[in-house]
């Protein structure tokens, strides 16, 4: 398998979206509050981006199996709603567009990414602190049935 990475255009939203949909379907039910994810519409994704951020798509030939999302902030760009298409897990796919974030952040000027984390979803944590990520700080939903940790990597050269 051979995977491509690419920016999504806008007219290619609508994979971005559904990719991400078939992704975050295994946390239908399973998470309180449930995943913005699995409610965010195209018109949500396009308005998210449209400021200052981007889309990318990881292809395996010419099919579309993964996504995630970045915004652009002043001091770090953060990952959002990286996707892998369940048949196509396991591969390093979502590793990948990580650092191809990172290297889109490093070309800014930007030095540092930030991304969010459940703690219900701890093989999720720990998968980004083998990518050096580290907590910078814990945070609760308002209702107090779940939290999150804003998890950040200041980027090398």
């Amino acid at each position: 398998m051979e995977i491509s990475l690419r920016p999504a255009s806008p007219s290619e939203l609508p994979t971005v979206h559904a990719i991400m949909r078939q992704a975050f379907e295994e946390y239908r039910g399973k998470l309180t509050p449930p995943s913005g994810a699995l409610s965010e519409t195209i018109e949500d994704i396009s308005s998210k981006i449209e400021a200052n951020g981007g889309a990318i798509l990881a292809q395996d030939g010419n099919a579309a199996v993964g996504s995630a999302q970045f915004f652009i902030h002043e001091d770090y760009v953060y990952i959002g709603r990286v996707s892998v298409l369940p048949t196509h897990r396991g591969s390093g796919i979502a590793k990948q567009m990580v650092a191809y974030i990172e290297n889109h952040a490093r070309q800014l000027g930007v030095v540092q990414t930030r991304l969010e984390v459940r703690l219900s979803i701890p093989a999720n944590v720990a998968y980004y602190k083998k990518l050096d990520y580290n907590v910078l700080s814990l945070h609760a939903y308002p209702d107090e049935t779940d939290y999150w940790y804003v998890m950040g990597k200041v980027l090398t050269n």
